[in-house]
């Protein structure tokens, strides 16, 4: 903002300044004898006849008056040439550069289209691939048996017990470390729960089966 006022003051000053130029060259055009040539100096006075300073100053008479007169030319009025506002002003600022597009349009400007995506090249198993293909994935870990009996009661000493355990309609009285349907194997016995284990697993995976009313 500050700049457009100063910008604004001084187009005013040369647009007085000029106007002043113009006026002045007004005045002197339309002044009485403004036109007309100055009149020439008058020469140096002769001197007196059979004088010899009157001699002297013949001669150099023509010589003083050539080297009196002024060397300037009187330039006239009408040679001056006119001033406008335009003179004064600033070059245009270079227009913008085209874009091609009306600022005034509403219409939504059309898109350019996306570039077409690159396929995925085939993966294993496509009968288009091409390759070696990735190595078999690790079998799964076997895991142990569900537990298919039910654990009853114990009795006999206390060093020793004995589990009672039950199958449908099969029941077995066994010992810590027997055998049970070719799959378990009992570890542990105690009053409430045993501990079962599993043929050619590891002891990791026993588990502990309580009771059952």
């Amino acid at each position: 903002m500050a700049f457009a006022k100063a910008l604004g003051s001084r187009r005013q000053a040369i647009l007085l300044a000029a106007l002043a130029v113009l006026l002045l060259l007004a005045v002197v055009k339309w002044r009485p004898g403004g036109g007309a040539a100055a009149a020439p100096p008058a020469g140096p006075p002769r001197a007196r006849a059979g004088s010899p300073e009157g001699a002297s100053g013949a001669e150099d008479s023509p010589a003083a008056g050539r080297a009196r007169r002024p060397a300037t030319r009187e330039v006239s009025p009408d040679e001056v040439p006119v001033l406008s506002v335009k003179d004064f002003g600033t070059a245009p600022a270079r227009a913008a550069a085209d874009s091609g597009r009306d600022l005034f349009d509403l219409r939504e400007p059309t898109r350019r289209p996306l570039p077409t995506p690159t396929p995925a090249p085939p993966g294993p198993g496509d009968p288009r691939f091409v390759g070696p293909l990735p190595p078999p994935p690790p079998p799964p870990t076997p895991r142990p048996p569900e537990i298919t009996f039910k654990f009853i009661g114990s009795f006999g000493p206390r060093e020793h017990p004995i589990a009672v355990v039950q199958q449908g309609d099969q029941v077995l009285n066994v010992r810590a470390g027997d055998t049970l349907f070719g799959k378990f194997v009992l570890k542990k016995v105690g009053y409430e729960s045993i501990d079962v284990g599993f043929v050619d697993f590891p002891e990791a995976e026993a588990k502990r089966l309580g009771l059952t009313p």
